[in-house]
């Protein structure tokens, strides 16, 4: 009973992609959004903190993908060609990304 209302409230891979879209906004005005967030405060700001602390806690080839997707706001082809692999294997990396992200919140949830 307990294991099926932990997966109704896990958060699903679409959710999460929603959300890194959210973070990579973010990082990509930056400067705008974080003089704007004085002003008026916005829950991006708690976001991107969030998954900040997350993928502290990742292997760093988990980490060196987050950055360069979200925080870089490259493609995942141009992901490629900078770090010399292949499109399919950033693919999986950041498929492994968001099954990192998604233990992590399902950790939170019920811890």
């Amino acid at each position: 009973m307990i294991v099926a209302q932990r997966e109704e409230n896990a958060m699903t891979l679409n959710e999460i992609r929603q959300q890194l879209k959210t973070i990579r906004l973010y990082y990509m005005h930056k400067a705008k959004f974080n003089a704007s967030f004085k002003t008026l405060p916005h829950r991006a700001a708690a976001l991107v903190n969030e998954y900040a602390a997350m993928i502290g806690e990742a292997p760093l080839d988990l980490y060196m993908i987050y950055c360069r997707l979200y925080v870089d706001g490259l493609t995942q082809e141009a992901t490629a060609e900078e770090l010399k692999y292949c499109p399919e294997y950033i693919r999986q990396k950041n498929k492994r990304l968001l099954l990192f992200f998604q233990k992590k919140l399902d950790e939170r949830e019920v811890g």
